[in-house]
């Protein structure tokens, strides 16, 4: 027997993966305890290397609509080309929150991203929505997904005139 996993091809000229956050408030009224304090903490990691995070994305940041963040290139590709010597990669999303409100976060592949874009259309790769608390005021959740890794390598050609 043999486990397969799924492929990823990443293009590391063009490709960038994508943390989209998303706050949806259970309270009715909200809290009227410190609510601009309130927030999601997210990290991504690859193979176990932070490439996003963590970092908190604040109620008074979320509220009026989700929220994107890229992971940094120049990070994404260290890690990447490590792990492309294995060819496997672990792909890890994990999110802490408030039990006041439902914390979701949505990790995206995209190609030739358009930075002006807030909502992303399509299936995440990997998404997070913890339902059980962690304690009594928090909730926390993560979801992994391993995959067989496959870098796409531009061949630049120069001209000598």
């Amino acid at each position: 027997m043999e486990v397969v996993y799924p492929r990823l091809s990443f293009d590391l000229d063009r490709d960038v993966f994508v943390v989209w956050l998303r706050w949806v408030s259970l309270e009715r009224p909200p809290s009227p305890e410190a609510p601009p304090s309130q927030g999601i903490r997210v990290e991504l990691q690859l193979n176990r290397n932070a490439v996003l995070g963590p970092t908190i994305a604040y109620r008074r940041e979320l509220e009026p609509a989700p929220r994107l963040y890229r992971v940094p290139r120049s990070r994404c590709a260290e890690v990447l080309r490590v792990a492309a010597r294995r060819g496997v990669l672990d792909v890890q999303l994990i999110i802490h929150g408030s039990i006041a409100n439902a914390p979701y976060a949505a990790l995206y592949h995209v190609r030739d991203d358009d930075a002006e874009l807030t909502e992303m259309p399509g299936t995440p790769l990997l998404q997070v929505q913890p339902s059980t608390p962690g304690d009594r005021w928090h909730v926390a959740g993560q979801a992994n997904l391993r995959v067989q890794l496959e870098l796409v390598e531009r061949k630049r050609l120069r001209v000598l005139a």
